[in-house]
């Protein structure tokens, strides 16, 4: 399910107040990281390849942790603004991430590794029940064209 406020792609939705974030819940035994990607993709389509392949990446990584380590139903949220792309996933867990080393030799735990590289900044928050995991995205830009 997909609800939010305004497209962000939308001319004159950019507006002084942050548009309301989009949000995805997903309730399947199962992360549905295929749909994420499609998801993300489609709602920061104005920016550049690399800067959406960023934001699919985080998104997915931070959706992969959450399926691993929390508890589901989990809510995705992305909420743009002139600045910033800020991500969030929140779950049932109270567990919060944390940033583990990365080797060739390990194939599992580079998740964080790549959200702590690509975003500006990320942490987490616990609720009375569960926690959100956000991350801050490299101001957006419109892309060339």
């Amino acid at each position: 399910m997909i609800t939010g406020g305004e497209n962000p792609n939308q001319p004159g939705s950019r507006s002084a107040e942050p548009p309301e974030p989009l949000v995805l819940e997903l309730e399947d035994d199962a992360p549905a990281l295929a749909e994420v990607r499609r998801w993300t993709g489609e709602a920061l389509a104005d920016l550049t390849a690399d800067e959406v392949a960023d934001a699919q990446l985080v998104v997915c990584e931070l959706v992969a942790n959450a399926y691993e380590h929390g508890q589901h139903p989990l809510y995705v949220r992305l909420r743009r603004t002139r600045d910033h792309v800020r991500v969030e996933v929140t779950d049932l867990s109270p567990q919060v991430p944390v940033v583990g080393r990365s080797s060739v030799r390990v194939t599992r735990g580079r998740g964080m590794v790549l959200v702590d590289r690509l975003s500006r900044q990320w942490g987490a928050v616990r609720h009375a029940v569960g926690k959100t995991v956000w991350a801050v995205l490299s101001p957006p830009s419109p892309a060339a064209g």
